[in-house]
């Protein structure tokens, strides 16, 4: 058996026509002004649901970034591990359909598939609102620098300029 193991990605979450979910392709134009180390992958990655998954396959590290209901203040935002946090993983039962899936069903199936990285670490941002408008909140806007900073010497770049 062989490995195609790609090294590091870093994947951005939401959608930036859903207020705070949009935070994700805001990062991600941030985090794209710096230059990443070799074997680092940026990429925008929307609103994927299961097909995460397939985002995830190949790499051994991961770094993702999304809005995340944690019950802090608006903008406020945390780091970490998959085993660390209660991803909030609905009851499929209840909702019907598996379309709506999130990043704790696309964890867990990746999990169940074999394909999960070996290393996954979450920066969840406090959303102030995910509503049907583009643009992200102010507390939201101003934490970005912020966890783009953290994200960038996590994959090992010593001083961020321009975040």
């Amino acid at each position: 058996m062989y490995s195609l193991s790609k090294d590091t990605l870093v994947l951005a979450l939401g959608n930036p026509l859903r207020g705070d979910d949009g935070l994700g392709a805001r990062a991600c134009e941030m985090l794209a002004e710096f230059p990443l180390p070799g074997g680092v992958s940026l990429l925008d990655g929307g609103t994927p649901g299961l097909e995460t998954v397939l985002l995830l396959q190949g790499y051994h590290r991961v770094v993702i970034i999304d809005a995340a209901e944690m019950g802090l203040k608006a903008g406020e935002w945390r780091r970490f591990m998959p085993d660390e946090a209660t991803l909030g993983q609905a009851d499929l039962s209840r909702r019907g359909t598996l379309h709506a899936a999130g990043l704790a069903e696309a964890l867990t199936l990746a999990e169940a598939l074999g394909v999960l990285p070996a290393e996954i670490t979450i920066y969840g941002v406090q959303p102030a609102g995910i509503g049907w408008e583009p643009g992200l909140s102010a507390p939201v806007e101003a934490a970005l620098p912020a966890v783009c900073a953290a994200i960038v010497r996590e994959l090992g770049i010593d001083e961020p300029v321009n975040v």
